[in-house]
Parts: C-alpha cells; structure tokens; sequence
C-alpha cells in the first residue's frame, strides 16, 4: 500500500462554499468532485476503510474497479498537493492529523456551546456539487447540508436567547433577525421577535412582526401560525403587564438530582466486574451514551484501591500511540521518582520523545515487540502505586494504542505479573469503535478479559432511581419517564432538571417535551450516524406515527422494499427503533426537532396521499393534509371528521 508520511501541516480543507484546498504554498480551486467528496467524508465521518469508501463514490463499478480508482484519486492528490494530506497506510484511510476543515469546525464550536462563532462560518457545504451518479453520497450530502443548516439557526437561536435572558434585547433582535433572514419560516423566531420588541415598548413593531409571520407562512407553506404564536400575539394586543415584566425563574437544582446517591440497576453490572477483579484481567463496560459507564467505572474502582484515570480524546483514532502516549505521561508525573532501565527510556523515545536524555540516538523506528514489552516493564515499575486504572472512552483510542494493550495483557498472563499490577476497567459506546469492539471479543474468548454490557433501566430500576433524588414529585413518574426516555439514567435525570427548572414537575410528565441541554446533542451524534436512507425512514416513521408500515415508507419514499429493509434493520441495529416505533419518545422529539420544514412538508402530503388509499379515520387525513400545508383539503377532512363523529355518537 502506498504511504503518505508527511503531516500536511498547515494545509486547511474548505468545504464551506465549495471545496478547496489551502496550504502553506499551494491553494487548490474547486476541488474535483469525488476528491472533494472523499476529503469531506473522511473530515466528518472519520476514518473509513477503503472497501465502503470505493462503493460510495463509484457504487455501480466492480469492487477492484472501484478500488483501484480510489487509488488513482488519492495518487492525483497527493501530486497535485506536493505532499500527503489522506494516511494510506492502512486500509482504513484517514485524514491527516494537522489538516483542519471548516465544516468540521463548525460542528466542533457548536457542540462546545460557542454560538456566536458558529455564525462566521458562512458556505453552504459543497456548493455546487452534485453526486446524482452516487446516490447514497448524494443523499449523505443533502443530509450534512440540511445538518450544517440547522446548526447555524440553532445557534442563532441560542445566542439569541442568552442576549434576551441577560436583558440585552436589541442586540437579540440582530441576532433573531439573521435566523429569519436565513428560515424565514422559523415560527419560533418570530414569537422570539414579537416578544423582543414588545419588551422594548414597542408593541406595534410587535404587531408587525406577526403580521409578517402571518403572511410569510401562508406564501411559503400555506399555513396559519400555530396556537402558541396567536395566543402570544393577542397577549401582544391586549397589552398583558406579564408579558413585559415576567422572566422565566430558574429553579435551584437539590444536589441529589446534580449527582444522584443510587446506583441504580446495575447489580449484575458490578458483579461482573468483581469476577473480572478476582481474576485479575481486565473488564471492558459497553454501552450507549448516557447509561453511566464512567460512574460505574470509577465507583468500582475506588473500592480496589487507589485509581489512576484517563480518557481517550476524540482527535487520537488519527495519531498513533496517542492515547499510550497521554497515559504515560499522566503515569510519569504521578511518579516522578521512578527510574527507568536505558532499554525501556530508548523504546518508550519513539512515543515519548522527552525521554531522550541524550546517551543515545533514537532510530524512529517502531518494533511493536520490543514497545511492548518496554511499556509492560513500565507498568510493572510505577503501577504498584495504583489498585486500578479507568480507561474512558476507548471508542476514541488508536488502534495501535489498543493492540498494545491486548499484548501487554497476554504477556503479563503468561509471566504471572498480573497480581502485581493495576487492575484495568475500561468503557466504550457501544457501536462507534467496530475494530476496538473486535479485539475485546477476541480477548474475552481467549480468557483474557470480561465484557459487561450496560442496559437501559427497567421501570423498577427507574424508580430505585428516583427514590435517591430528594423530590417527592418525581416519585410517581418512574412509569412514564422509563417510557419517555427509554430507561437511559442520563435522559431521566436531565429530563427532571428541565421540568424542576421549568417549574412543570408539579403538573406531572408533559405529552412532549424536547431533548435538553446534553440530551439534544447526544441523541444528535446518533442520528448524525445514520445513512441517509436509515435517516429518512426515521423521520418517515416520526411524521406516519401510528401508520407506519415499511409498505407505506417504500411508498411515501419511492423506495425499493430491499432498500426500505436495508435501512430499517440500520435503526435496528442501532438500537433506534423497536416494534415499529422509537425505542422512545425522546428520540421521536429529537427526530421532529431536526426535521427541515421543507422536508416535513413534503413527507406529510406523501403520508396523506398513500393514507387517501386506505380507510383511516379523516381527522388523521386532515392532520397530514395540514401539516402540508394545503388548508383546503384539510378543511374537507376535517368536515368528514364531524360527521364521522355524528355517526358514532348515533350509533
């Protein structure tokens, strides 16, 4: 395989506005279309391997045919860049570790709560290409612009609202006005700015701004404001003093709800971690976001002496030996009087180039044997301080950072060093690391560790939960917050805090309520992993509710029944749905949250004509018909719905 060594440091990838390539003394135009198509493949969704990569830029060639045009692509780059800007070196290609990307950028500063900078960001992603030839690349695409969208009036939208709550309305109002100016149809924006101006005294620009929502939503969709737009602007009309003067109150949060006493549901969990502990060879802990991997990790290891915690970082699948390379120095600085042999300083060098004390030259070379071995006398040398290590987020770790504990673990059990050195426990997402979770089914067959798999809670579990939090009004609501959120510790708590907050626990669980504050992001990062045909099934399913069938999404989608099947054994898999429904109903609110109006619009009038087809009720029909935006016909159904209710009363 051909190997791209340099680092491409300096080089920038913008896929903002078009794709171009700007390094330290060449600036590429108008990228090709598939290698702007690879390189902001690779910039979003990571490494990838070549086989998936070759069928998703030339799906209808043979596999070498598409391999080897691959190849020649990534040759054309390299010549026409001067240097290696993709690490072939395996076959799964990624991008260079110094080569930053504006889209990826975007979606960085968004998830770190920086809105304000997301708006600098301006370009439509790839603008001006189209991959009609690929579709699964196209439809990846309309997916990452529709997502990169939403992004920037999301952040918009929360910037805007950390200016009103701080009481600097005008600027709110500048910021509110770029979110309309991009969706003008953003209801939510317009209620933003009818209740801005009212709070600056100005009641008619109030007035007028609903007017403008009014009109702006019968000329796009066909529709009228929703119930919650009216009722705020005959607040407006009538002057309500509330209005002006009420700020929303921010509820203190009891520190048993911030850091919940109870373990709760996880009995086996640990159990299975003290078998792991007595037979002295490491337990890995599996799971999706959220279900308290790190809290159980770092709980049982306090109880096995002193632990030494560490997390793999998102940036490390890029960089070999990274994450070996931050645990050596955390262990190196808690043991800053250990001496190391010069054969264990000279092999350490080549991931610790601090080490060289200048008694010898280091080659640069790796001999993994030999790194091992020297990593696992290291071990031995400084562990001893240590019960246990707790390794995070392993879903991040490089491969090689894994393959060398997998040797260190097999070479300490062979020599009977594993009572002399720190127990490892370690969690990983479940689903985001296929090559990692590989390995540990290997070493788990081979005797070499113990795989736990963290569950949702039942609702017993829920409620053992909730009996650690000091709030009565959370005691009945085990039921249907197990329902809600599907179990997940960390929805159930955050979904308390946003209705302790709100001030609604009082009135009991809400129909809906959407994803807050960690909850959002989250669920997002798991919907951003979808194929477009799983996501499109997903937001099919969402709009359809109760109807859907994978008969009516190969309808409503103009799909192949085999591609309907493909994608939804792809939300099976991915633990999204479950009996033809979200595996809860945080993951419907999430879905809709992220559902571009346009694209709602267009799957309701879909729903309802195949719905037309068959017998449903009408005010079902006029539901869809109006979500659509066509008032007339929803107006007919819904006089079929009277009638229909005049029969049954009859009857």
């Amino acid at each position: 395989m051909e190997h791209d060594d340099e680092t491409g440091t300096g080089w920038r990838l913008e896929l903002l506005g078009g794709a171009r390539l700007d390094g330290p003394e060449v600036r590429l135009e108008r990228l090709e279309r598939k290698t702007a198509a690879l390189l902001a493949y690779l910039a979003l969704r990571g490494a990838t391997a070549r086989a998936p990569l070759a069928e998703l830029l030339w799906p209808d060639s043979k596999r070498e045919t598409g391999r080897n045009n691959l190849r020649q692509l990534l040759r054309r780059l390299r010549e026409a860049a001067g240097t290696g800007l993709v690490d072939t070196s395996q076959d799964t290609l990624r991008l260079v570790p110094r080569l930053t990307c504006d889209a990826a950028r975007l979606v960085e500063v968004f998830s770190s709560g920086r809105y304000a900078e997301v708006a600098r960001l301006e370009g439509e992603f790839l603008h001006g290409y189209t991959y009609d030839d690929c579709d699964e690349l196209s439809g990846w695409v309309r997916g990452q612009r529709d997502h990169l969208r939403e992004l920037r009036l999301h952040a918009g939208e929360e910037e805007a609202a950390r200016l009103e709550r701080e009481g600097q309305q005008r600027a709110a109002l500048e910021w509110n006005l770029l979110v309309l100016e991009k969706e003008p149809t953003r209801e939510s924006a317009w209620r933003r700015s009818m209740r801005l101006h009212c709070l600056l005294g100005d009641r008619a620009s109030a007035l007028r701004a609903y007017a403008r929502c009014c009109a702006v939503l019968e000329h796009e969709l066909g529709m009228s404001p929703m119930e919650e737009t009216q009722a705020l602007a005959r607040d407006i009309e009538s002057g309500a003093p509330a209005l002006l003067s009420e700020r929303p109150v921010r509820r203190e949060l009891p520190l048993s709800v911030l850091h919940p006493r109870v373990l709760a549901g996880r009995a086996r969990a640990w159990a299975q971690l003290e078998t792991a502990w007595k037979a002295r060879i490491p337990a890995f802990v599996v799971g999706e976001p959220g279900l308290g991997k790190t809290r159980l990790l770092t709980e049982f290891a306090a109880t096995c002496g002193r632990p030494l915690l560490f997390s793999s970082r998102p940036g490390d699948t890029t960089v070999p030996f990274a994450t070996h390379a931050r645990f050596w120095r955390r262990m190196l600085a808690q043991r800053p009087d250990v001496v190391l042999p010069a054969w264990v300083r000279r092999e350490l060098t080549c991931i610790l180039p601090e080490l060289e004390d200048g008694s010898f030259t280091p080659t640069g070379e790796v001999d993994k044997v030999r790194l091992f071995s020297a990593m696992l006398e290291l071990l031995r040398l400084t562990g001893e301080s240590f019960g246990s290590v707790v390794a995070d987020d392993l879903q991040y770790m490089d491969a090689e950072s894994f393959e060398a504990v997998s040797n260190m673990v097999s070479a300490a059990m062979d020599a009977g060093m594993m009572l002399r050195l720190p127990h490892l426990v370690a969690g990983l997402r479940r689903g985001e690391a296929p090559q990692a979770e590989a390995l540990i089914r290997r070493m788990v067959e081979a005797g070499l560790a113990v795989r736990v798999e963290l569950e949702p809670l039942s609702t017993p579990e829920v409620a053992e939960l909730l009996g650690g939090v000091d709030v009565p009004e959370a005691s009945g609501l085990a039921e249907p917050l197990a329902r809600f959120t599907g179990g997940n510790p960390l929805f159930i708590i955050e979904t308390l805090k946003s209705l302790i907050e709100s001030g609604e626990l009082t009135q009991g669980l809400p129909r809906a309520l959407p994803p807050a504050g960690r909850v959002g992001a989250i669920l997002e990062r798991r919907l951003e992993r979808l194929s477009a045909r799983a996501l499109q099934l997903a937001r099919t399913l969402a709009v359809a509710r109760q109807q859907f069938s994978l008969e009516l999404a190969a309808q409503v989608l103009d799909a192949h029944p085999l591609h309907i099947t493909q994608g939804w054994e792809e939300l099976l898999a991915a633990q999204l749905v479950r009996d033809h429904w979200f595996t809860h109903d945080l993951l419907y609110e999430a879905v809709l949250q992220h559902l571009p109006a346009p694209v709602g619009v267009w799957l309701h009038r879909r729903v309802a004509e195949h719905l037309s087809t068959l017998k449903v009720p009408a005010a079902l029909l006029a539901h869809h018909w109006r979500e659509a935006g066509d008032a007339a016909r929803a107006a007919l159904f819904d006089e079929r719905a009277q009638q229909e209710a005049l029969v049954v009363r009859a009857s």
